[in-house]
Order: C-alpha cells, then sequence, then structure tokens
C-alpha cells in the first residue's frame, strides 16, 4: 500500500511540469504514474484512461459502503463521467485501455470479478438490472456506459422516458423504479442498495446535451475529462514496448454499513462550498452545485486504487487536481458549444439575406414588386391570413400576378404556415425572426 502522507499537495492552480499541467500528479505516485504510462503505452488520453479505471475501481465497492452525512444525507459513492473529444480522438479508445490498465485482486489474490456491463436503455430497464428478471437474480453493481452522447440524448428525449431522472437519483443512491400492483413488473430498488458507475463519451459540439439541464443538476454529477492529451510522446518508430496491466489489492470491506473516514478539516471545506450554494453565491459557478460531493467520490477512489477507502489530505489533494481538470474540460465544452450556436446563428442570417436577395431578384417586376408590396401591408395590419384574403387585398390590376409572387414567397420560407382555420384552410403569416 502506499503510504498517503508522502503524496505531495497538489495546488489549487493549475500546475507547471514542463507545459504538462498533469505530469506531478500522475508522478506523485507509483500506480498514477503506471496507469499514465500504461495510457500512453496504448497512445490514449492519461485523464480519460483512469477515468474508467476509476470507475471500474468504485463499483466494485458494496453500496453499504457510504460516504458520511457531513452536509444533508449520507451519500452513496455512485460516480460518473464525461470524456471529451472530437470523433475519433479515442474516447472508445480510452475505455479500452482503462478496461486493460488493471487487474484489481481480493484479499485471497483471487481476480475480483468486474460490475456488470450495460449499455444503457430505458429507466424501467435500469432499475430491473438491479431488481432482478425473470430467472436471473438481482444485480448489486452495473457499469453503464454510452460512448456516444447522442444515443443516451435519443433514450432521454423519448416521450415518458424516466431514464434522465433515474440517472439523477442514481448518483445520489436514492430510490430507483416504480412500485406496481403486480410484484412482477415492480422495479423498485431501495436507496444504498445497488452501486452504478456511468461513463458516457461526447463530442464537444454535443455537450449541449448536459449544459442544456443544467437546472436539473445533471452536468454537475459528471467528472468531465479530455480525451486529448497533447504530452503524450511522438512514436520513436518501434514497436510499443507491451505493458502489463497493474495489480491493485483491493481492501477488506467488511459487511454491514461502513462510513467513509473524512478529516474534520476536509468536511469543513465540504461545508463551507456547501454554504456558498445555499446562499447563492455569485461567485459560485451552477455547475459546481456537487463539486465537493464528486471531489469526495474520486478522492474515495483513489484511495480504493492505493489500497485503501478512507480519504486523506494526499487523496483529497489529489482529487482536487482532477476536479481542476475537469471544470477546464466542461469550460472547453461549453465554449464549443457556443461557438457552435454562434455558427449556426450566422449561418441563419445568412440564409435569410440570400433568401431576400433572390426574392428581390425574381420579383423585380414592377407589377410583382406592388403584389409584395400589398402582402406585407397586409400581414402589417392583421398578423396572419389566408391565402384568399391576401388575394383579395390585391387591386384587380395585378390579382394575376398573385400565383406567381405567393409562389416564390413560400419557396424561400418568408411565407409560413401558422396552423388552419376551423375549415380547414391553411392560415400563413411572414416568418418570425
Amino acid at each position: 500500500m502506499i503510504d498517503a502522507d508522502s503524496v505531495p499537495p497538489m495546488p489549487d492552480d493549475e500546475p507547471a511540469g514542463n507545459g504538462d499541467p498533469d505530469a506531478e500528479f500522475f508522478d506523485a505516485t507509483p500506480i498514477l504514474k503506471a496507469i499514465a504510462d500504461f495510457a500512453w503505452s496504448r497512445y490514449t488520453s492519461r485523464l480519460a484512461v483512469l477515468g474508467c479505471v476509476l470507475r471500474r475501481g468504485i463499483a466494485l465497492i458494496p453500496p453499504s459502503v457510504k460516504l458520511p452525512a457531513i452536509t444533508g444525507a449520507a451519500a452513496s459513492l455512485n460516480f460518473y463521467t464525461v470524456t471529451a473529444g472530437a470523433s475519433g480522438q479515442g474516447k472508445d479508445a480510452a475505455d479500452g485501455a482503462g478496461f486493460d490498465a488493471v487487474d484489481f485482486f481480493d484479499q485471497q489474490r483471487e481476480l475480483f470479478p468486474e460490475a456488470r456491463q450495460a449499455g444503457g436503455g430505458s429507466g424501467e430497464g435500469l432499475a430491473r438490472i438491479f431488481r432482478g428478471r425473470k430467472g436471473q437474480p438481482p444485480v448489486t453493481a452495473v457499469h453503464v456506459m454510452f460512448n456516444e452522447v447522442s444515443k443516451l440524448g435519443a433514450l432521454i428525449d423519448r416521450q415518458g422516458a424516466t431514464l434522465e431522472s433515474e440517472l439523477l437519483a442514481g448518483y445520489m443512491g436514492q430510490r430507483l423504479g416504480a412500485e406496481n400492483n403486480s410484484k412482477d413488473t415492480t422495479t423498485v430498488v431501495e436507496p444504498h442498495t445497488y452501486r452504478l458507475c456511468l461513463g458516457v463519451g461526447a463530442q464537444p459540439e454535443n455537450a449541449d446535451f448536459f449544459l442544456s439541464r443544467e437546472r436539473n443538476g445533471f452536468p454537475q454529477r459528471f467528472l468531465w475529462l479530455p480525451a486529448s492529451d497533447p504530452w503524450c510522446p511522438q512514436p520513436a518508430g518501434e514497436p510499443a514496448r507491451a505493458l502489463t496491466p497493474i495489480t491493485v489489492a483491493l481492501p477488506a470491506f467488511g459487511s454491514g454499513i461502513r462510513f467513509i473516514d473524512v478529516p474534520e478539516r476536509i468536511r469543513q471545506e465540504v461545508v463551507e462550498c456547501r454554504w456558498r450554494a445555499l446562499v447563492d453565491d455569485p461567485g459560485m459557478d451552477p455547475l459546481d452545485g456537487h463539486l465537493m460531493l464528486t471531489r469526495l467520490k474520486v478522492a474515495v477512489g483513489l484511495a480504493l486504487l492505493h489500497g485503501g477507502l478512507d480519504v486523506d489530505e494526499g487523496f483529497w489533494w489529489l482529487a482536487g487536481h482532477l476536479m481542476l481538470r475537469s471544470r477546464q474540460t466542461r469550460d472547453q465544452m461549453r465554449t464549443a458549444v457556443e461557438a457552435r450556436r454562434r455558427r449556426e446563428n450566422t449561418a441563419r442570417a445568412s440564409a435569410r439575406a440570400e433568401a431576400q436577395v433572390i426574392v428581390e431578384t425574381r420579383l423585380a417586376d414592377a407589377r410583382a414588386d406592388r403584389v409584395l408590396r400589398a402582402i406585407k401591408r397586409k400581414l402589417a395590419a392583421g398578423g396572419e391570413t389566408t391565402e384568399g384574403d391576401l388575394r383579395r387585398c390585391l387591386d384587380s390590376s395585378i390579382r394575376g400576378d398573385f400565383n406567381a409572387v405567393f409562389t416564390v414567397l413560400v419557396d424561400e420560407g418568408l411565407l409560413v404556415s401558422y396552423g388552419t382555420t376551423q375549415k380547414g384552410t391553411i392560415v400563413w403569416g411572414w416568418r418570425r425572426g
């Protein structure tokens, strides 16, 4: 076991390590250094690989092991991560390396069985996995992975879907499922009786799936990690050296409820952060609502990799570095979303301007221009109306040109349908925005 007291504390600001912000972190202990070396031997991100290893390790901790009620109630160790990277940048590769990097052994030196892996489904399906299906026993621990956030989004956005609410509850270890009249359809999973770890891959431009759910507390429940690693050494032109998995001996979990030991100074830091959120401190980013809870979970995961469970100053500071990198990654994702929205708005404005030019060109004829101006006046006065009313507002001398002008306006998207009358006649209006 690593002596946690020998772990150098990480500063709150980004460390300097020959330009590598993660050098001091991964050099802090032999285990972390070995995970970094393994990740680079597979040409994957050190942080993303570590995220997968932490999910795997925490998934092995029994649900009866909990964080103490420092604020609110006792909290679950259930743990979520987002791996952010462009297509082809290595999100899936990092997960693959994360599963190969570490072998977990029990106290008898036997390989510890992995938590059940699942690809995700409905909220009812998630609860059913823990509850047990017909002919299958209940499952205590599940490691769910979505290699692309679009799949998770499609499942959550289905009408009547409960997956989002179940994941929100699952992070806290709260009750899952629903109680029905029939025993066969009841899916209730009681609080703190299950272990759920979740990994999601996301391209930066798709991060609005998370960020748009800020009010629900969804993005706050994730540790955000980059799939890129600019400091990975360049290949030397020879085959990469194959590394064997790192061996981690799990601590004795014991039986019955166990609370993680958290030193008083760390408890005070957690309380201070909770107080700031409680009083709506304007200097606190709303996305940091679960900052300390996630940091505690990360610290426990790091302790597990070093043969223990309890949080100390060394693991707390190491977890602080990961939270710093998480905020940086999340902010980069937020910037990418905003940039995409600006591009889309610019494209829409350009398209509107181009459509206006086309209309003006196609309606350059004096008679057509009179028709266009008459339609605009009618719509400005009444807002929305039928095609027949638009036709009747024209002077008889230009009514014969109405069809051509009306078709152009509809084709270019300047006139749009806003429903129908009681008789089923389409109501038209000028495009808004």
